[in-house]
């Protein structure tokens, strides 16, 4: 007997479901983008980190010495520099290669490396190209070569302001994860008077059974009961329909973003197989709490129970 009472619950929301089967798939679809909005904020955010990851790893600074001076001197500096904490690697290029990487960056046969040949010897000396574990370090690096130990020795630096492009790339993150939580809102907010609307719907084409039940004493729960049932499918169609649709259009999506980057990194079918208990869980956990309280809210309004 006291399984009875919980199965009966459960049939009856599932009846009432199927009863109002129309108004429960536009329910479930608002939920469902709802739910496919959030997901995409959660994408902006890991791609947003990607590709302050990317930048910053193909990110490195040149220091091109004078020809006068000697090897022993510029791996001095070299030391130096990997040294300090902020600095991840310093590659030390001699004048030769310098000169061949010259010649294969601009192409032989170009105007500059013509011009080259008109010069007699090799006119580059050492370089040293460095890489900081992120933009932050190069500052650090600046102050490094500006002492006057090292100033003397450099002919020129080739920094460029990658805070700058950082920062912007940043900024653009932020507005696109800002207004796809607008979106977010937007149809949370549908989705809230949805929901509503069926279970004013629901408890209006159940009026008549409702007043039996009241009839008969049955209490506010087994009145409530089977709402709270539907409200709860509601839920997992939605959260399982985004994961049905999520997973295709990730597959389908990876290689032009790989593409995109530049880089075999971008893994988001991974990211999401990895954590698909812990991100599911919550947003059906989310789901379900604005559901079932809009459901209760509804339920006190129009049943007066």
């Amino acid at each position: 007997m006291k399984l009875s009472f919980p199965m009966r619950i459960v049939r009856f929301g599932v009846q009432d479901f199927f009863r109002n089967f129309w108004l429960s798939a536009a329910t479930v679809s608002v939920l469902t983008l709802t739910v496919i909005s959030i997901n995409a904020l959660v994408l902006m955010n890991v791609l947003g980190k990607i590709a302050v990851t990317v930048v910053e790893s193909k990110i490195d600074a040149s220091v091109h010495f004078r020809q006068d001076v000697d090897e022993s001197r510029v791996k001095t500096v070299r030391v130096a520099l990997l040294s300090l904490p902020e600095v991840k690697e310093v590659e030390y290029v001699p004048p030769e290669e310098a000169l061949q990487r010259f010649r294969n960056a601009n192409g032989e046969g170009s105007e500059l490396v013509e011009s080259l040949e008109e010069i007699e010897g090799n006119p580059f000396g050492a370089t040293l190209v460095i890489r900081a574990h992120d933009t932050s370090g190069y500052a650090a690096v600046m102050h490094t070569l500006n002492q006057p130990l090292f100033a003397g020795l450099i002919e020129e630096k080739d920094f460029s302001d990658y805070d700058a492009m950082v920062s912007r790339l940043n900024a653009i993150t932020g507005k696109l994860e800002v207004f796809l939580l607008a979106v977010t809102c937007a149809f949370g907010a549908i989705a809230l008077m949805i929901v509503m609307n069926a279970v004013r719907v629901s408890v209006y084409t159940h009026r008549e059974e409702i007043s039996i039940m009241r009839l008969v004493g049955a209490s506010n729960w087994f009145i409530r009961g089977p709402f709270y049932v539907e409200a709860f499918i509601w839920t997992l169609l939605s959260v399982g329909m985004t994961v049905l649709i999520l997973f295709p259009s990730l597959a389908f999506a990876q290689p032009f973003l790989q593409r995109f980057f530049g880089s075999g990194s971008v893994d988001l079918v991974s990211f999401y197989a990895v954590n698909l208990l812990p991100l599911v869980g919550l947003q059906a956990a989310g789901v379900a709490f604005m559901t079932l309280v809009t459901t209760k809210l509804a339920t006190a309004r129009y049943l007066r129970v």
